[in-house]
């Protein structure tokens, strides 16, 4: 009887809690361009190119947010190259995602200016691809470790740090999967529709930038966590890139708001503007050779 009574006093006690709350959007909402371009050494400049609109909008998916109206350009070396729509075909969401592209092949060493056009508003940026290539020693496995999203399995890569500057690396793995893998990080379960159990590429950049802030010149050991499910056998192909400042300290940000967001006690982040009054980052990174790495366990 007693605890029947303590029971049902929870349960006024919860119910009395729940209040609702009528959110009224806003209607002067100003949105802002959000520009994303990383150059890669030999491959032809990508940029993507969105509109920020309201919580609350209901356009939510990358082609509904392109910046259609917008004109881009890249200038290098005295020549301007317009940069013309195009779009890649997201196999693990099953929609497309455009961009903007064009030019020449992106050469290492070389300064790159971006233009960029939109409802009345003129955007520019730089890079200078000038970071040092480094080269992967190995890649191991690891069934458990810790970081601020708590206990996980990942990936450890090791490879020697260039010395004499401060580098900023990103972790990439190239993979192909089928539909029974899984996003690891999305709250609710995400499956390919569209490919109806064939394979697809799928590529997963680590969300945290590392350093060699205090360890210049010595062999780094990164422990990372991955974006999809697997099982033993699957194959992979790692490289780690070694980005230019400005993109280390914006996705670096972006990182932090994600941990603001998932965890209540981290103070939350606001992302600076690298490009005027747009939000988002117009660098260079320059990747490893590619490591080939094969599962040796079931995702646990």
């Amino acid at each position: 009887m007693f605890n029947k009574l303590i029971l049902f006093i929870f349960l006024v006690l919860l119910i009395s809690c729940q209040k609702d709350i009528s959110v009224n959007p806003d209607t002067n909402y100003q949105g802002q361009l959000f520009i994303e371009g990383i150059l890669y050494p030999g491959e032809i400049p990508r940029i993507f190119l969105s509109r920020a609109l309201p919580f609350f909008n209901g356009e939510v998916t990358p082609s509904q947010l392109f910046a259609r109206s917008a004109t881009a350009s890249i200038l290098h070396s005295g020549i301007e190259s317009e940069l013309v729509p195009d779009s890649l075909f997201d196999s693990f969401r099953c929609r497309w995602v455009p961009y903007f592209t064009g030019g020449s092949p992106v050469v290492l060493g070389e300064s790159y200016q971006l233009k960029v056009q939109f409802e009345g508003k003129s955007y520019l940026a730089e890079t200078t691809v000038s970071q040092p290539e480094i080269s992967i020693d190995s890649v191991s496995y690891t069934p458990e470790f810790f970081d601020v999203y708590g206990g996980h399995d990942g990936v450890i890569v090791y490879f020697k740090d260039a010395p004499g500057r401060g580098d900023f690396y990103r972790f990439r793995m190239n993979r192909r999967i089928d539909n029974t893998r899984l996003h690891a990080h999305e709250l609710d379960p995400v499956r390919s529709t569209c490919t109806n159990g064939e394979q697809f590429w799928v590529s997963d950049f680590g969300r945290t930038i590392f350093s060699d802030d205090k360890v210049d010149g010595r062999t780094m050991e990164l422990y990372i966590e991955v974006s999809f499910e697997y099982l033993e056998g699957d194959t992979a192909w790692i490289t780690m890139h070694n980005l230019d400042a400005a993109s280390a300290r914006f996705y670096k940000e972006l990182d932090e708001q994600l941990q603001a967001i998932i965890n209540p006690f981290v103070e939350p982040v606001f992302i600076d503007s690298h490009i005027g009054d747009a939000i988002g980052v117009f660098g260079s990174a320059v990747p490893s050779d590619s490591v080939l790495f094969i599962y040796p366990q079931d995702n646990p």
